[in-house]
């Protein structure tokens, strides 16, 4: 195998970079330098250090080309400037959230299921207390009350789950009418 800065032909090139023939052809054909052009009963001859740098340089443009922006190529500034704006309203983010002005989504998420398993719980268990002593009840009056009633604890009892996870600054329904 050829170190680099040593004239190859294209076999031994492919062989120093690890790839194929047609690997080298579509090289030469996207602009790797070459020292000499093959041609009938000629080999092509090529320089490694000079292919080195070629891809070497061709992978930076690459890289570089993932950071066009809406108009072209951004420049150093323009990135430092957004990286400063993106930075800032990461610490706005993160104020927010120390002085609770806003809520972590997946917290939020968490405990609204908690709420809706509650509730479900709750409802659950109002059809069967409801199903059960309705039938001892004679008037309709009577079982819509028992039945609201019921569903009402059922909601309380979800809406306490949700005060006791969020903390005393979400009194959902305090200051709510006494319910029948």
């Amino acid at each position: 195998m050829s170190k680099p800065g040593q004239r190859v032909n294209r076999a031994e090139l492919a062989d120093v970079f690890g790839v194929s023939l047609p690997t080298v052809d579509a090289w030469v054909r996207d602009g790797c330098p070459f020292a000499e052009k093959g041609a009938k009963g000629r080999e092509w001859a090529f320089e490694t250090a000079d292919v080195h740098r070629w891809l070497v340089d061709r992978a930076v443009a690459d890289v570089a080309a993932g950071y066009e922006g809406e108009i072209g190529v951004i420049t150093a500034d323009e990135a430092k400037r957004r990286k400063a704006v993106a930075d800032a309203v990461v610490a706005e983010i993160k104020a927010d959230e120390t002085l609770n002005e806003v809520v972590n989504r997946h917290e939020a998420a968490a405990d609204v299921a908690g709420f809706c398993i509650s509730l479900r719980t709750g409802l659950s268990n109002a059809v069967a207390k409801i199903a059960g002593r309705a039938a001892a009840m004679t008037g309709a009056p009577e079982i819509q009350a028992m039945a609201e009633k019921e569903i009402n604890q059922a909601f309380d009892a979800a809406r306490d789950e949700l005060v006791k996870a969020w903390g005393a600054g979400l009194a959902i329904g305090q200051d709510d009418e006494p319910r029948a």
